[in-house]
């Protein structure tokens, strides 16, 4: 298992045409998230059941990671009414160790619909509503081993974020 890398990208408004219908997610989505956040990792040292998954899901609509904005945070809805991807995004990450702007708690495509290109367009969005909301900055974290996503974060500019080192002060 690898470990972690905490990136940070500027806001900006989105110029390109968006190729996919998205909404803003919402507490009714709470299951269908916990299905596709579950289904979505091979690695069950990330959440190891769908149970674990939706009391995840239920944390992040509570609050207890930051409060999430559910208007930066879009869902992508199948013809059938399935989530088929969705990026999570909070106001910012409750913990020392995180930048001090909006998080992208969770980025995740079902399986069966890699490779559309969904992870760029609900980024282009949620980075397009937090520009629009005032926010001039967005953080996450990947596995340092995610090349994939490592190569579309790079793309959107995002940087490695590293603390600033207090003990020189």
């Amino acid at each position: 298992m690898s470990g972690t890398i905490t990136l940070i990208g500027k806001t900006w408004a989105n110029t390109r045409p968006l190729k996919v219908t998205t909404r803003p997610v919402t507490e009714e989505d709470a299951d269908g998230l916990a299905k596709l956040f579950f289904a979505s990792y091979d690695d069950q040292t990330v959440v190891g059941s769908q149970a674990e998954a939706l009391e995840i899901i239920h944390k992040v609509f509570n609050g207890d990671f930051g409060t999430l904005i559910k208007s930066a945070s879009p869902v992508v809805v199948d013809g059938s009414g399935r989530l088929v991807a969705a990026a999570l995004v909070l106001d910012s990450r409750v913990g020392n160790d995180v930048p001090d702007a909006p998080y992208v708690f969770e980025l995740f495509t079902a399986a069966s619909r890699r490779r559309e290109g969904f992870a760029e367009q609900l980024l282009r969005i949620a980075i397009d509503e937090l520009y629009r909301l005032g926010h001039e900055e967005v953080a996450l974290r990947i596995a340092e081993d995610n090349s994939p996503a490592l190569a579309l974060y790079l793309t959107l500019d995002f940087k490695r974020w590293i603390p600033e080192d207090d003990s020189e002060l």
